[in-house]
């Protein structure tokens, strides 16, 4: 809530067990997916946040049936509206997700500018290339497009840049045209292979999944199935990231520790272990940070969307840190206020310079998700108390992140203005 801020009281270790629920990045794309059918579809083990809330309402006022029980999501009812509401499409980029099954279903679909982090362009016209490569005629509108096409129709698609919104928008876009469609240079992201065996289970016929080159032949029609999404490797690696700053011993159940190679590679040391088990993975520090270089990039490099997270502990280690973002272009948007905080960092077009820091209690601002979650971390180690507004960015991907870190012994709270 836009009155609302977290209050944190900086030096505490993290110990105890959490569970990681179903990703938020699988979980949207599901939710659009499942428009594919009128039968029923149920996600499981889904996180109250915002994001997937909004898309619920999105889903609502298509006059699709859509309601929770418990951590479940089930899904239902056929598609007839095809205009995604402006005032929810402007509040979140996920919308554009629908821009494929609505056009599968209905022949038309109308879309307002999508909204969301303000952490660079990320323009939607890998998706709208790849409708057009399979027939859609696309009109662009002042406030956001509009596609027709009365069947789509399987073709090859070779995509500049491993999109992972446009690769699970076409993936879906496919499975219900006519004849075959192999899309080239596709994301490979646990959660576009989360969406693939969904749609799989619903009846897709679709190979490749996991790799760079995806062939779907299309089909007649799909139907209702139940899925339980990748577990969300970010809220994951957020944790994990946020442990080895202040120490501590932190069991993640559910997570899969495959999905965080690039990250673990990085961080285990002499002052970081990790152990796999049955349940998931549990790691412990001593609470020092090595100084490291690294870019971000697609899966199976380290995801941008721990960028700002791993920034902000590496204020901490003892030496020079270079990060390096290869994705958005304002990512870095976040240093200013940890800047505040005492945070020595230079950004120099698209890399910080990290250098050791000492860190104390400051009021700052989250402007994004991501850049939230980051000073959140931050200020679990930092001297005095910090307060961070902007927290409804936070909820967008983290389900009461102040429960979530007290629970594991942190001091942080959420208060009101």
């Amino acid at each position: 809530m836009k009155n609302e801020y977290l209050e944190i009281i900086g030096g505490n270790g993290l110990f105890g067990k959490t569970e990681v629920y179903s990703a938020k990045n699988a979980v949207l794309p599901m939710l659009a997916g499942a428009m594919l059918t009128s039968e029923q579809v149920t996600i499981k083990n889904c996180p109250h946040i915002s994001d997937i809330q909004n898309m619920c309402r999105i889903r609502d006022l298509l006059s699709l049936e859509t309601h929770w029980n418990g951590r479940d999501i089930v899904a239902g009812g056929k598609l007839v509206e095809n205009h995604i509401p402006e005032s929810l499409s402007g509040a979140m980029r996920s919308s554009v997700f629908m821009l494929g099954p609505i056009l599968s279903i209905t022949g038309e679909v109308k879309l307002h500018t999508p909204g969301g982090c303000k952490i660079g362009s990320r323009p939607i016209d890998i998706h709208l290339q790849g409708l057009e490569k399979l027939g859609a005629k696309i009109t662009p509108l002042n406030d956001g497009v509009l596609c027709r096409a009365d069947k789509l129709v399987g073709n090859e698609i070779v995509l500049r840049y491993p999109s992972v919104g446009a690769t699970e928008n076409l993936i879906m876009s496919a499975v219900l045209a006519k004849g075959n469609t192999t899309i080239i240079g596709t994301a490979r992201e646990p959660e576009v292979v989360s969406l693939c065996r969904l749609l799989v289970a619903m009846g897709a016929k679709i190979e490749g999944i996991g790799t760079s080159v995806v062939k779907i032949k299309g089909v007649e029609g799909l139907s209702g199935a139940t899925i339980t999404p990748v577990a969300d490797r970010i809220v994951a690696g957020t944790i994990i990231l946020a442990t080895a700053l202040v120490g501590g011993r932190v069991t993640l159940i559910g997570c899969n520790p495959e999905h965080l190679g690039a990250m673990m590679t990085k961080l285990v040391s002499k002052h970081f272990l990790a152990i796999d088990d049955s349940c998931g993975m549990t790691v412990e520090g001593d609470g020092v940070v090595e100084p490291m270089e690294i870019a971000s990039g697609p899966y199976p490099k380290f995801p941008t969307d721990l960028q700002p997270i791993l920034t902000a502990i590496l204020t901490y280690a003892n030496g020079r840190s270079v990060v390096e973002e290869k994705v958005f272009e304002n990512r870095f948007s976040y240093v200013s206020e940890l800047t505040k905080m005492g945070g020595k960092i230079a950004v120099e077009k698209d890399k910080a310079i990290v250098d050791k820091s000492e860190l104390f209690g400051a009021e700052v601002t989250a402007e994004d998700l991501r850049g939230g979650a980051g000073l959140v971390v931050a200020g679990l180690k930092a001297v005095g108390v910090t307060k961070v507004k902007g927290v409804e960015h936070i909820d967008r991907g983290y389900e009461k992140i102040e429960y979530l870190f007290s629970s594991l012994g942190a001091k942080i709270t959420r208060k009101k203005f």
